[in-house]
């Protein structure tokens, strides 16, 4: 999925600036780091956290797991400033001398054979939102989806995701939603529809707190580390159910007998997500019903076979009819990926990945694809059809980035994308990787002149026909230890933003953020190579 690429391809990229090549074990040495972890309730002793030494500059992190008095010593440590972090299910991940939950902690500095004692982590359990379904009669709801969702901006479009695990309301209509961050949610509940061609005459339209199926009209709620807040109750909203009819035949023209179609929720005040489905007859044709007005998804495949498959976004306002889904052979693309002869040593074909993303489709849509290349460099990826963005990675190191995708003719297409022909194949795509590139990194400063941490940095072209989906013209950081952030961008004009948002998940890439942001920003250029440093005022964060 599209959705699922952005977040590969951004904790890849994190991963290889964090983690030593593989040809280069990180360093011994002589000090030790001890302390205590417990819980914030109660000084109740966590056995079995996880605690990491990190110290990103010489690419050392190094895990232990607390034993059932809550304690830790990792040793062998070389000498250095290491940041502290502990993590374990159910509890909000903190950093040794974090001001708030989720902020950043105090870095600690560690001589050689030093033994650094009461580095003690209190933590604080996740949060929780409960309450109770109802139907229109006020009678309890059983077996309603409720999910936490946060808004973010996925290719090109503001949508709710989860935000942590969705539940079932039980027999009397109660939910808990449990594991959850802190920061600002949405509460939506809905009930799927029978499998089938159901004939409810009543359908509920999945509802956001406090009982709107407008995701503009919903209320936040703002949930703290160790909270459960009550009492967040909904009553559905009863309408009028509509059916979907029509025939799904395959790439031959053949009806596709035993295929499964499903119903997917694409936007709105439901989690994308299944909202009914059945089984294709055998001379070709499927009917589902009980389904409130809305947008979704239709799909169609047979179970266990991704070969062929027949898609259609649809608005339903009504019955529809007549339907045709008309299943498509995945394309194939075929390239290698080179690496210049800039000095650094190529890495291992298995360290790579190759990403095809649809950054104009919707999610439950697209057929996006990866691959990891031979020895020699070659791959194939088995995509769907339409315009495609070809990105690469390189797992273990931070020395190689994506220079450029050419296609046979010798075009680069890395930001224009090539367009992807239906049961077609595209051949001689080269993915040229580089170890040359610049380095951004730079401080930011209250109206006193002080350099602040604890504070989110934005980067983004200051042309906004780059401000679209999958665009390599973006970065988010943070402050580091040494209160310093770093950014690797392709060379060109941009604008930097710094503000203070304790959620740190808003959905900053959006246009109309970055609008706000741009007002406020700093403005500068840096080139492909270039090493440059800037100082970013903090300002106002944006309003989303």
């Amino acid at each position: 999925m599209t959705s699922w690429f952005v977040v590969i391809s951004l904790g890849l990229a994190a991963y290889a600036q964090q983690t030593p090549a593989r040809d280069a074990p990180p360093p011994a040495g002589t000090s030790v780091i001890r302390g205590r972890v417990i819980a914030a309730s109660g000084d109740r002793p966590l056995a079995k956290a996880e605690v990491h030494a990190i110290a990103g500059a010489m690419h050392v992190d190094k895990a232990v797991l607390t034993d059932a008095n809550g304690r830790y010593e990792i040793g062998e440590l070389p000498a250095g400033r290491y940041t502290i972090v502990a993590s374990k299910p159910n509890y909000v991940r903190a950093s040794y001398g974090q001001r708030r939950p989720l902020g950043p902690g105090t870095p600690i500095d560690v001589a050689a054979g030093q033994i650094a004692t009461r580095i003690d982590f209190s933590m604080q359990r996740t949060g929780a939102i409960a309450g109770r379904i109802v139907d229109e009669l006020g009678d309890p709801a059983a077996g309603v989806q409720v999910s936490a969702m946060r808004r973010m901006f996925v290719n090109g479009e503001n949508r709710l995701v989860n935000g942590g695990p969705p539940q079932m309301t039980n027999d009397v209509g109660e939910y808990r939603l449990w594991g959850l961050m802190p920061g600002q949610y949405f509460v939506s509940a809905t009930l799927r529809s029978a499998m089938g061609d159901s004939n409810d005459t009543i359908a509920y339209a999945p509802t956001l707190y406090p009982g709107t199926p407008n995701p503009i009209e919903a209320q936040r709620i703002a949930v703290a580390a160790g909270q459960t807040i009550g009492g967040i109750n909904l009553t559905l909203l009863p309408v009028t159910p509509s059916r979907i009819a029509g025939v799904v035949v395959d790439s031959r023209g053949q009806p596709m007998s035993g295929a499964f179609v499903n119903v997917l929720h694409r936007s709105g005040a439901s989690p994308m997500g299944g909202a009914g489905g059945t089984q294709v007859k055998p001379d070709g044709t499927f009917a589902i019903g009980g389904l409130a007005p809305g947008e979704y998804t239709l799909r169609a495949s047979m179970m266990g076979n991704q070969d062929e498959v027949a898609t259609a976004d649809i608005t339903i306002g009504g019955d529809v009819t007549n339907l045709q889904l008309v299943a498509a052979k995945l394309s194939t693309l075929r390239g290698r990926v080179v690496f210049d002869k800039s000095g650094a040593k190529p890495p291992a074909a298995s360290a790579l990945r190759v990403f095809i993303s649809h950054p104009s489709a919707t999610p439950m849509s697209s057929m996006d694809g990866n691959a990891t290349p031979k020895d020699d460099g070659t791959f194939e990826v088995k995509i769907g059809a339409g315009l495609s963005l070809v990105r690469a990675g390189v797992f273990g190191t931070g020395d190689w980035r994506l220079a450029r995708v050419l296609t046979a003719d010798g075009a680069d297409v890395i930001d224009a994308g090539l367009d992807v022909p239906v049961n077609g194949v595209v051949e001689g795509i080269t993915v040229e990787m580089t170890s040359r590139h610049n380095e951004l990194t730079g401080t930011v400063v209250d109206a006193n002149g002080a350099k602040v941490r604890d504070c989110v940095v934005v980067v983004f072209a200051q042309d906004s026909r780059r401000w679209i989906a999958n665009t390599r013209f973006y970065s988010v950081s943070r402050p580091d230890a040494d209160n310093v952030f770093h950014m690797r961008l392709p060379a060109g004009d941009y604008l930097a933003a710094a503000f203070d948002d304790p959620d740190t998940t808003g959905p900053y890439n959006a246009p109309e953020i970055l609008q706000q942001l741009r007002e406020r920003a700093l403005a500068f250029t840096i080139g492909e190579t270039e090493k440059k440093s800037i100082e970013v005022p903090l300002g106002a964060p944006p309003v989303y």
